[in-house]
């Protein structure tokens, strides 16, 4: 048994080395998609490919097979850890190109998949599966490094989980933005002299000022709609009383989201669910008026 599964590992890391070979534009995307710097991303598949190809050739050897099964629950650990913290900035699918393609899949899949992989390097480092009944030391020392596996993927996973609570609870509360005619910039007109406002395209500006809980409370949120691409200009009182006075902001938090530079909708807002209304509502308006 230990035999076959050898084989069977070696044949998944030679094909899913070929796959990267067949595509080395692939390779480099998927690298730079789990966070590797762009000048090293190609030692980096380089280096992923001949981990694999010698890995393979490894296992088929009995002489090295044991040292290729640690290197194995290496390559699968390291995997797992590097799509945690893929999860842990917010992706929640990802292409796997493995074996070549790009169809997303659930990272959480791919990760059980890497765990997997490394779970199967064990077997092979201990020779678990070359024994009739495995000792109980081997038993025990399997068991320790599957559990520390599954402990560092879940202190990633809680971090992500850590990460997204503030945008959580930014959903959280009454819908509907407070807007009043009368206050901020008027509706339809050129917004306001800002230098950071590109005047093109959609842009959110975000006003806040010091001490105001809500404010902070909706950072995550803020942060979470530039991510998703919508540019966010943030404006403090402190910092800039002249833009506040300039733009009419009657209290805080304020926004107040433009398109190519005209107001199109603004107001007082307490959780990401009202921005995203107001934002809705902007593009409702710039429909009409079309």
């Amino acid at each position: 048994m230990d035999l076959t599964l050898r084989i069977i590992i070696a044949a998944v890391l030679a094909t899913a080395a070929a796959a990267k070979l067949r595509d080395p534009r692939g390779l480099l995307v998927a690298v730079g998609e789990h966070g590797v710097p762009r000048p090293l991303r190609t030692p980096a598949a380089a280096l992923l490919v001949a981990a694999e190809l010698g890995l393979a050739v490894l296992l088929l050897v009995p002489a090295t097979a044991r040292a290729a099964g640690i290197g194995t629950a290496a390559l699968g650990a390291v995997f797992a850890l590097s799509l945690g913290a893929m999860r842990a900035r917010g992706r929640r699918r990802a292409p796997c190109r493995c074996f070549g393609g790009s169809r997303e899949r659930p990272v959480g899949l791919l990760v059980l998949r890497a765990l997997a992989l490394s779970a199967a390097g064990v077997v092979v480092a201990t020779g678990v599966a070359d024994r009739g009944a495995p000792s109980g030391d081997a038993l025990m020392a399997a068991a320790l490094v599957a559990l520390a596996l599954v402990v560092a993927v879940l202190v990633v996973l809680v971090l992500a989980l850590y990460r997204q609570v503030g945008v959580l609870e930014g959903r959280l509360g009454p819908r509907s933005a407070l807007e009043l005619a009368e206050e901020g910039p008027e509706l339809g007109r050129e917004a306001p002299p800002l230098p950071v406002l590109a005047r093109a395209g959609a842009e959110l500006v975000a006003f806040s000022s010091p001490g105001c809980r809500l404010c902070a409370e909706l950072a995550p949120a803020l942060a979470a709609l530039e991510r998703e691409g919508l540019p966010v200009h943030g404006v403090k009182e402190d910092q800039d009383a002249e833009v506040f006075a300039a733009w009419s902001v009657p209290g805080t938090p304020f926004v107040v989201y433009a398109v190519d530079g005209r107001v199109a909708a603004k107001g007082l807002v307490n959780t990401l669910e009202q921005i995203e209304e107001l934002i809705e509502m902007g593009e409702r308006r710039i429909g009409v008026a079309a």
